[in-house]
């Protein structure tokens, strides 16, 4: 009977856990558009939450090939429909290729690369 009181218990503890896990999702319809005139990377990305406090883009970081050139972190979406950010960047050449990462805070990553025009 005992053994089955902890089955049951184990059980229930982990519907739990992964449940949580089904409702996040990462971000998607990522977008990065390169702004030469002033040198800033503007990013957004469809990343639709309940709670941007508690389910949100947790980290975005700007890459040229494998040389990492930026890294923010966040603790809270600016809306629950999706994320924005604009990134200044200085030094970046026309027909550089930058790839813009995005991860959750809960679950998954996105990527958009794009070359500089």
């Amino acid at each position: 009977m005992r053994l089955r009181r902890g089955f049951a218990a184990l059980f229930a503890a982990l519907t739990v856990m992964t449940a949580g896990a089904a409702f996040a999702h990462p971000p998607t319809d990522v977008n990065a558009v390169w702004n030469k005139d002033n040198g800033t990377l503007t990013v957004t990305a469809a990343h639709q939450v309940n709670d941007r406090t508690k389910h949100y883009v947790m980290t975005l970081v700007v890459k040229e090939g494998s040389k990492q050139l930026q890294m923010k972190k966040y603790t809270e979406q600016q809306s629950n429909e999706g994320f924005s950010d604009t990134i200044p960047l200085s030094g970046v050449k026309p027909g550089t290729q930058l790839t813009v990462e995005l991860t959750c805070n809960i679950m998954g990553t996105a990527e958009k690369t794009i070359t500089v025009q």
